[in-house]
């Protein structure tokens, strides 16, 4: 919008040029007005990308099966090893002489506790496992047998120590383990 010949209007047409450049209306570079072009049309059309979704698919399953096939292999399982711990007696049958059988009790080592150890809640490791696994012998709940001593383990061991006259505290020293290995043997 002109004013009339004021400095302003001097100005206003020429706000995009450098000081000092080409007057207004001058001859420009296209060279250096590419950014104003359109990009060139992509002449390769739409990308089918099926084929590299059923590659990446594939490499997915070879991975897992090679995954499965090692825990299967290497015996990975996410289970600890139970110690057997039956000493009930299984029965087997033995010949008679006279063409029949009869059940005949085999009895498997008794499980026996370390007594030169003190366990206690938190403690873990082989020796908590043979602690539980003796107490579940003798009938006392302390869960599945894992090798922690947690709260259930010291809850079995105060009832055990409870019914054996010694002073209830949880805690499986010596003389609970005694008198544990004592229980399982039967005296």
């Amino acid at each position: 919008m002109s004013t009339g010949g004021d400095e302003r209007d001097r100005f206003a047409e020429d706000w995009f040029e450098e000081p000092g450049g080409e007057p207004p209306g001058a001859f420009r570079d296209p060279e250096a007005e590419t950014w104003l072009e359109e990009e060139p049309p992509d002449d390769g059309g739409p990308v089918d990308r099926r084929p590299l979704i059923a590659a990446i698919a594939v490499a997915i399953a070879l991975i897992l099966a090679g995954i499965g096939i090692a825990r299967v292999v290497g015996g990975d399982d996410d289970e600890p090893a139970a110690i057997a711990t039956d000493t009930t007696g299984a029965t087997d049958t033995a010949p008679t002489g006279t063409g029949e059988t009869s059940p005949t009790e085999t009895t498997q080592p008794a499980i026996t506790v370390p007594e030169d150890t003190t366990l206690t809640s938190g403690d873990e490791g082989e020796s908590v496992m043979l602690l539980q696994q003796a107490l579940a012998q003798l009938g006392y709940d302390v869960g599945t047998p894992d090798g922690v001593y947690g709260p259930g383990t010291a809850e079995a061991v105060r009832q055990f120590q409870a019914d054996t006259g010694l002073d209830a505290d949880g805690v499986a020293g010596p003389a609970t383990l005694a008198a544990l290995n004592q229980a399982l043997a039967g005296g």
